[in-house]
């Protein structure tokens, strides 16, 4: 165990603890309060709330990893980040509105009265789940590796503790237990990164400029595309990057902090500062130039590997300790977003429309021992099934950690990516054409989760007809759209027209 390091994470997981339960006793206890902090969210908490989600342990140990294994390939980070969030500038402001007006706290449930669809709430919230989960799984993974390297503990086992942390704060403070110590998560990612990115190259190269001298003496296929012994095609890499962007804003979780800000004006403010948070993508990509240099692992473990270059300095023992602090402040401060969203998008998106339904609604009284009252009626009642959720995905997601070992944290991203980028015809044909239909909404989701799903079985299970099927490896996500699309239009054209007062009521 390593003292310093050891004491600076568990010191960070009480703070954390602490700030997450006294935040969440501001509000007034209830389901708006639990899933949308009452849309009281200011500026502060809302530019790290919108940073520190998106840049999840992924980046930090997903990135030096790009590099030493693809080359400039980690470059697609900075070219999908830098716009992905552009289109929540239009919409954001709009969704935030509407979701205002009407009491919507989620995603799909606003979507579902635009498409006047119960079906469209139960697709899209099943799905999100479905996403939900190797994305958890890569917090859990990083949370693991720093415990495992400051302790010595198995991956797990630290990832657990670190979890049962994050699942007391998310219980007891809801979205503002979330979005405060999103702050302090932020705050910590942005230095520690910084100042070691800079650091290490200055201290083994002499500058970042000198690295960057040796690596186009040594390793230039490092810089350019297609990257070390091509393992990056220019159309996969393209589509990585397409998918990236389209799919960026439509994560439920991200898509959700439009309803907590306190007005529509915040959601586009925080849309143009969002970029400034982007730059600490920066020294990541200089670490992992180091590593390249250093003859450094090509796993999940490079970033700490980075820092024992230095175990005789002095600084190491800080530099350490902060470095797998900012890991853990990057794994939480996504991991506690994603089961805060996960628990709120299964009881309003998937129960809620369930519930309406004379069988599940009798098997759902039969459970409260012949109540018949509905979760829609209690208040009280959905924050109390939220919360069982956000345990059970925590706990699913914690299962399924130790058999993602050979998966790398890129991987599970892009896999996950593929579904809520599924979503973008219902989001932005349903604000921006006045012919899309419940019909078409329904038909899309079908065709586009449909196709990703059965691409994803074919890799697996025959390559041979993979590659077959889609010669140019483009994301399965992309080609998923393209049908989602296809039959979004064509049913929404054949189908019924909205009434009038159906798209006056979205501001259509």
């Amino acid at each position: 165990m390593k003292p310093l390091a050891a004491g600076i994470v568990f010191g960070y997981l009480a703070v954390a603890l602490v700030v997450g339960v006294l935040a969440g006793r501001k509000g007034k206890g209830g389901t708006d309060d639990f899933v949308a902090g009452e849309r009281a969210f200011g500026p502060v908490v809302m530019y790290f709330v919108v940073g520190a989600t998106i840049f999840s342990a992924y980046a930090l140990l997903g990135t030096p990893q790009r590099v030493i294994a693809k080359g400039s390939d980690a470059f697609y980070v900075l070219a999908f980040g830098a716009v992905g969030l552009v289109p929540l500038f239009f919409y954001g402001a709009r969704v935030r509105r509407i979701g205002a007006r009407e009491g919507f706290v989620t995603q799909a449930e606003l979507f579902a009265a635009r498409f006047e669809s119960p079906s469209v709430s139960v697709l899209m919230g099943s799905a999100t789940l479905l996403a939900f989960v190797p994305y958890l799984v890569i917090q859990l993974k990083g949370a693991g590796v720093v415990m495992h390297a400051v302790t010595g503990w198995p991956e797990q086992l630290g990832a657990g503790l670190v979890y049962a942390v994050v699942l007391v704060y998310v219980l007891a403070g809801g979205v503002r237990g979330v979005g405060w110590t999103n702050v302090i998560q932020g705050v910590v990612m942005l230095i520690a990164v910084w100042v070691i990115g800079l650091w290490l190259p200055t201290k083994l190269y002499g500058s970042v400029g000198a690295m960057f001298d040796r690596v186009v003496a040594e390793h230039p296929e490092y810089l350019t595309l297609p990257g070390p012994e091509g393992k990056t095609p220019i159309a996969r890499y393209s589509s990585e990057i397409i998918m990236s962007i389209l799919g960026f804003a439509m994560w439920p979780h991200m898509f959700m902090k439009c309803f907590t800000a306190r007005s529509a004006r915040l959601v586009q403010l925080s849309v143009v500062f969002y970029p400034t948070f982007l730059f600490f993508i920066l020294p990541l990509l200089f670490l992992g130039y180091v590593a390249l240099l250093a003859g450094g692992p090509t796993d999940d473990s490079v970033l700490l590997w980075l820092v024992d270059l230095v175990s005789g300095e002095a600084a190491h023992p800080v530099l350490f300790a902060f470095l797998a602090f900012a890991i853990l402040a990057a794994s939480m401060s996504t991991g506690d977003a994603l089961l805060h969203a996960g628990g709120s998008i299964m009881v309003r998106d998937v129960l809620l429309p369930l519930e309406s339904r004379p069988r599940v609604r009798g098997l759902l009284a039969r459970l409260r021992g012949g109540q018949h009252q509905s979760l829609r009626d209690l208040d009280h009642a959905q924050t109390r099934a939220m919360r069982v959720v956000v345990v059970v995905l925590a706990l699913v997601s914690w299962l399924m950690l130790g058999s993602a070992g050979g998966t790398s944290v890129v991987d599970l991203l892009l896999l996950a990516y593929a579904v809520p980028l599924q979503f973008l015809p219902v989001v932005m044909l349903g604000l921006y054409w006045r012919r899309a239909n419940g019909v078409g909404a329904r038909a899309g989701l079908i065709a586009g989760l449909g196709t990703i799903f059965t691409l994803f079985v074919i890799q697996k299970v025959a390559p041979g007809v993979a590659a077959m099927i889609n010669p140019l490896e483009l994301e399965i996500g992309l080609i998923g759209l393209v049908v989602n699309v296809v039959a979004m239009v064509g049913f929404s054209l054949t189908g019924p027209r909205p009434s009038a007062a159906l798209l006056e009521r979205f501001e259509l």
